[in-house]
């Protein structure tokens, strides 16, 4: 009798998990980005899209259905507050004494990296990459309590609104479609298998739109 043949196990990633390295980065004026900065340790990072759909009816039925994406909403849960983060916000100052929590007269969009696992078939773990593009904040809630002996610690949940940026085209400038549109890009991910993953994460990398890319595949 022949012996059964093990079922074979996929090689592609089968789950994502974790969130670690939280950085952000800020415009400068000559047009380019301040380097990366940590953000502190993170518990969680959850993103939805903020989208609509709409309906339109002739004919008595359906001729268009539009889903409209506007950009991604999102909250990123730190285990402390990161103040030199809240401070390039707007929304804390350094004083002669202290530091105050003060009224914000600015929301500069700006960049966000993070990295993630995924795991394989193999039980094989890798490190995925990321950046959140045209990204502001508001300031997160604060609450402290200890309602048993062990230590009750707090996490302060920002949350994000993610606007994107235009992809580009190969030359640097707008990329537009075939039909004129402009494409918007909320955000990156770069997994170990893909070019430019060894580099990604060191500086702000803006998305653009690659030779091989500009023809859909098949």
């Amino acid at each position: 009798m022949a012996q059964a043949k093990a079922a074979t196990t996929p090689e592609k990633n089968l789950i994502r998990f974790n969130i670690k390295n939280v950085k952000y980065a800020f415009p400068t004026a000559d047009g380019g980005f301040t380097d990366f900065a940590p953000m502190g340790t993170a518990s969680k990072l959850a993103i939805e899209t903020d989208a609509s759909e709409k309906s339109i009816y002739g004919d008595g039925k359906r001729i268009i259905h539009y889903n409209n994406e506007k950009g991604k909403t999102g909250t990123v849960s730190l285990n402390t507050i990161c103040n030199e983060y809240e401070i390039a916000c707007g929304r804390k100052k350094r004083l002669d004494v202290g530091l105050a929590d003060i009224k914000p007269t600015k929301n500069v969009p700006h960049v966000l990296y993070y990295e993630i696992c995924e795991m394989n078939g193999e039980n094989e773990i890798s490190v995925a990459k990321g950046m959140l593009y045209g990204v502001t904040s508001t300031r997160p809630a604060e609450s402290y309590d200890q309602t048993t002996d062990d230590i009750n610690e707090s996490s302060f949940d920002l949350p994000l609104v993610i606007g994107g940026t235009p992809l580009l085209a190969a030359d640097g400038s707008v990329y537009k479609d075939t039909k004129g549109n402009e494409v918007s890009v909320w955000g990156v991910i770069v997994t170990p298998d893909m070019d430019g993953y060894a580099d990604f994460g060191k500086e702000v990398v803006l998305p653009k739109n690659g030779t091989s890319a500009e023809t859909p595949a098949v």
